[in-house]
């Protein structure tokens, strides 16, 4: 007795259903959504992170030339300096094409150390560092536009 039993070709289950289909591109869609709900926060994560690298390394340009100026040829008090630089952070002219940001620095006097606050300490300058990510040289620092620019306070100290 040789039964041999024939399946017809109904029976053969090869491939998915569409239901299956269905419901991969639906977790797919899902997934894409989700990626791109993401990519907005992550572009201004990213751009504020490079907005804070250029101003560090402007604000250290700035405290490197101070440091470097003869004590005698730094501005009195009240007194402000410029600086113009690219989107790389090298210091352009304020006609240049490239600027990118300006940098201003306001020299606010002598800094005097906690326990000789009545002793004139020659060595110790306090300066206020701002720094606007703006391509006009005209730029102004008002207090009124404080959220379009950064404001740093340092003491440069001079030792030779």
């Amino acid at each position: 007795m040789n039964l041999e039993l024939k399946k017809s070709p109904t029976a053969c289950a090869c491939g998915f259903s569409l239901v299956e289909v269905a419901l991969a591109v639906a977790i797919a869609a899902l997934a894409i959504i989700t990626l791109l709900g993401l990519l907005p926060q992550g572009l201004e994560m990213s751009r504020k992170t490079s907005l804070s690298i250029s101003n560090s390394s402007i604000t250290e340009q700035v405290i490197r030339n101070l440091e470097n100026t003869q004590w005698s040829q730094l501005p009195t008090i009240g007194k402000k300096i410029r600086y113009y630089y690219n989107n790389e952070a090298a210091e352009v002219a304020d006609s240049s094409d490239e600027l990118t940001f300006v940098a201003e620095v306001e020299f606010m006097g002598p800094s005097y150390l906690p326990q000789q606050s009545k002793i004139k300490q020659n060595y110790l300058q306090q300066v206020i560092i701002r720094i606007a990510n703006s391509n006009t040289s005209k730029f102004e620092f008002l207090p009124t536009k404080q959220l379009t620019y950064t404001t740093n306070s340092y003491c440069v100290a001079k030792t030779r």
